[in-house]
Order: C-alpha cells, then structure tokens, then sequence
C-alpha cells in the first residue's frame, strides 16, 4: 500500500549566517572576560550580598522540600565527581550537579530573591537561584576567592537582567523564563570564573543557546518540574564553558541575535538591543524584590487583599456566607485561576493557586512553608472556604485586587490592593534587616543549624568579600548543623 506523500510546508529561512563580530556578543564577552572587582561600585556589591544570603536561606530552609533528598541521590548515583557541595546535605557532586542541585534546593518554596529591575521596570524573573549556585559550584571547585565570586554572579546577573529587559517577559508562548533567560548568563558565570578569554567566553555562550529548555507546563500540570528547569540551566552553563575551554568546539558567532540565537528563536524578538550593552560595566542591574511569602509572585497580590480583608483575624468556613475576590480579567485564563484539585504534586497546586492562597490567608495567615503539608492542603476548612470562594473579573479598565466577604452574622467586608506587593522594590523594598530576619526564619523552619551557626553563616555571607577561599564557605553550608 502506497502511503500518501508528506506535505512540507515552505517557511522563509530567517537564519543567515551568525555574524562573526557581531557588535553585541563582542562586548558581552569582552566585559566577562576583563571585568575586575574593583570596577563594581559598593552600592552594586552589597545588593549583591543581599541576594546570596536571600538564596543561602531559601536552600537551607528548602531542604525538607519535596523530592530533594531524592534528587541528590540520583544525581550522587551518576557517578558525579565530588568536587562541589550540595547545601544542607553534606553531599558533593561535579560543579554541574552541584549547581543543580543548589538551584532545585534554594527555589524549594519559591521564596528566594527575584524580579529584575532596569531603570523604572520591573520585570518578574527568577534568574537567582541559577547565577549563584553556578558560581558558588564552580567557586569552591577552583579554591577561589570571594571578590572572585561576587564578580562573575554581579556580572552574570547584570546579562541575565539585560537580556530580559531588551526582550520582554512573555509566558504566552509557553517558554520557563527561570531557564530560558539564564543559561546564558550561567555560561558567561563559567567563563570568567574559569578564567576564559573573550573569543572562548562568547564561545560558552554561543553553545549555551543550543542547551536552553523549559516549559510552564509544569505548572498547568502540577508537577514539580518548575524548580527543575533553573537547575538544569546552571548544569548546562557551566558544561557550555568547559566545552568551550576545550578550544576543540567552537560555537556560533553571534547568540543573541542571530536569525536562529536567542532572540529570534525563544523570543518575540529583540525590541530594544542598546539595552544589551548600554553602560555596560558601568551600571550593574540585577533582581531586587525580596519575597515575604513562599508562593508564587503571581498570587501575592491576592493574597495581602484577602490579608486586608480579614483585617488580622482568621475566619472559620462557618464564619464566611460568600466570598468574592475580583482580578484583571486575563488572569483567569492562567494556570493560577485553575480550580483547585488535587495534582500529581500539591505542593506546586497550591503554590501557583489563587484560590489556595487566599483561603489559607483567610484560614491562617499569610502562606508559610508548612502551609504546604499534604495535611494543611487538603485541610477540610480549606476545601470549605474553596466552596464560597468565587474569582471574578475586575470591570474594564480597572487595575489591581478587590475583594468582598459577607460573614455568616451579616457583616460584609471590603478590600482592595494596587498590585503591587508589599516589600517590592517600587512600594517599600526590603532592608538588610528584613532579608536577615527572612534568613534566621528559613534556618528555623528546617531546623538545618543551630541558631549561632547560622548567624556566623550571615555573618560571613555580609563579608564575602573578605573570603580568600569560597570552598570553606561551601563547607559550612553544606553541614551547617555540625
């Protein structure tokens, strides 16, 4: 039997060949590859020390979280070469699976560091997780220096921010901007903390863009693989610049913006290229918006409405007649809208629900990580509160959360919230103090140190500069309790 011929369909070739010195590409890779510490204003490095320790925090406090533990032991099983440490598990693999494995740990709760912002916009991300655990890995690998750290993971961070900003964030098109955005500037991490030229530093980059991937549809499904992706990210960006090392691979010339690179094949496009290289090793961009709950950015906003509804009390079911939380129409076409049921992993259901947080903010409080107990998801007050609870649109042309609950004796309460969460950066950013008591918080709710360890871990983390070799630092995160 004959079988009907395949019908190809013709579509334009955009690929053309990459540039050889594209204008971009080479002033990236000459910036990681000459950047100096003392090139880095103050301002730029203590943010940065800010966001580490945000990211120590959410790994030691992460490491209860689910399929950790199991995590590390399949990566352990490889075979993985132990020159790395694992945070919290006194475990050591390659850099790779180090880093991976860090990356998956630290964003356990979705609680770390996240939100890039250039000049006045903010931009969600969650490039963090990737940048530090790559340079911490290979950090402690190579016996190097705290001013060494600091300097690639400000450095990658600043590519990271640049390439969201001259982009935009677009989820439409189904693409993890936790890895897309970040394999990238984990491979320029690599580069220069392996101490690679700028023709071998593009060429990490260059192969990095052929090992990017992810998808969110992790989280319409209910699995966990939403913490996976950023992980995998770091892994590949540090085997692109070993590959690149080498000398044996080259890679393409131009990764950003060539017709099949970064821009035009994860992307709606470049929309604004200066971005990539204005005031480059001049001004240093990075994220900045210090969660104060584990939960998904996106739900955040409801949740302090439902918070400023309660007005500080918590509600039984019995208590609540109706409950009505009205938000931009668009959002109820998401993964986050979706009704509320139980998944192959409930700690991501919860975690990307807006109708789980607001009944547990109702119910409890502001979300905490042992709001993420089998127990408290599949509480029978929260399926309760699940019941009255009902998500309408905002009227056209509205902005922001409102929110309504008529109680059982009559009462009828009302909210409303801009959008902006508490402790975002353009409403009240978070202070040294905030991010310190976000620490002690996370090491507590582990139990993964004693509380006189984790203020020498602070306390080393605040100075990293001081650090002559980050392995012993790495030693202390991984059995921080001993």
């Amino acid at each position: 039997m004959n079988s009907a011929p395949v019908a190809f369909k013709y579509v334009e070739d955009r690929g053309a060949a990459s540039a050889e010195r594209p204008v971009e590409m080479t002033a990236i890779a000459e910036h990681v590859a000459t950047l100096r510490y003392d090139d880095i204003p103050p301002d730029t490095v203590a943010k940065a020390k800010l966001r580490i320790l945000d990211l120590v925090g959410c790994a030691l406090g992460g490491k209860p979280g689910n399929g950790n533990e199991a995590l590390v032991r399949c990566l352990d099983a490889m075979g993985s070469a132990p020159r790395a440490s694992v945070i919290g598990f006194d475990t050591k693999l390659s850099a790779g699976d180090a880093a991976l494995a860090n990356a998956v740990i630290a964003r356990s709760y979705d609680f770390e560091v996240m939100t890039v912002i250039v000049g006045d916009i903010a931009i969600g991300s969650h490039n963090s997780p990737t940048t530090c655990m790559t340079a911490l890995a290979l950090a402690e690998e190579r016996s190097l220096s705290g001013r060494d750290f600091l300097t690639a993971l400000i450095m990658g961070d600043d590519v990271a921010a640049r390439m969201l900003a001259a982009s935009g964030l677009d989820l439409g098109a189904g693409w993890d901007a936790s890895s897309i955005f970040t394999v990238i500037p984990a491979a320029a991490i690599a580069a220069k903390l392996m101490g690679l030229d700028a023709e071998r530093s593009r060429d990490a980059m260059g192969h990095a863009v052929e090992m990017i991937s992810g998808t969110t549809q992790s989280v319409w499904d209910g699995i966990p693989a939403w913490k996976l992706v950023g992980g995998l990210a770091a892994k590949n960006g540090i085997f692109a610049a070993q590959l690149a090392a080498t000398g044996a691979w080259p890679a393409v010339g131009d990764a950003l913006r060539s017709g099949y690179g970064f821009f035009g094949q994860f992307t709606t496009g470049c929309l604004d290229p200066d971005i990539l290289t204005r005031e480059l090793g001049q001004t240093f961009f990075a994220e900045e918006y210090f969660k104060p709950y584990p939960s998904c950015a996106a739900t955040q906003a409801m949740m302090e409405c439902a918070l400023e509804l309660s007005g500080g009390e918590q509600f039984l079911p019995e208590q609540i007649a109706s409950l009505t939380v009205r938000v931009p129409e668009f959002v109820l076409g998401t993964a986050l809208a979706l009704p509320f049921a139980a998944a192959r992993d409930d700690h991501t259901r919860a975690n990307f629900s807006i109708r789980y947080q607001i009944a547990n903010a109702i119910l409890r409080g502001r979300t905490r990580q042992e709001h993420y107990a089998p127990t408290a998801i599949r509480s029978p007050d929260v399926a309760a509160i699940l019941e009255r609870l009902e998500l309408a649109p905002l009227p056209a042309g509205t902005r922001g959360v409102e929110a309504e609950m008529t109680l059982a004796d009559g009462r009828r309460l009302q909210a409303s919230h801009t959008g902006v969460t508490w402790r975002h950066p353009q409403r009240q950013p978070s202070t040294e103090r905030d991010v310190l008591d976000k620490f002690h918080e996370q090491v507590a709710f582990s139990g993964a140190s004693s509380a006189a360890r984790a203020d020498e871990i602070a306390q080393r983390v605040l100075s990293l500069e001081g650090e002559t070799n980050m392995a012993e630092l790495a030693a202390l995160l991984a059995a921080p309790g001993r």
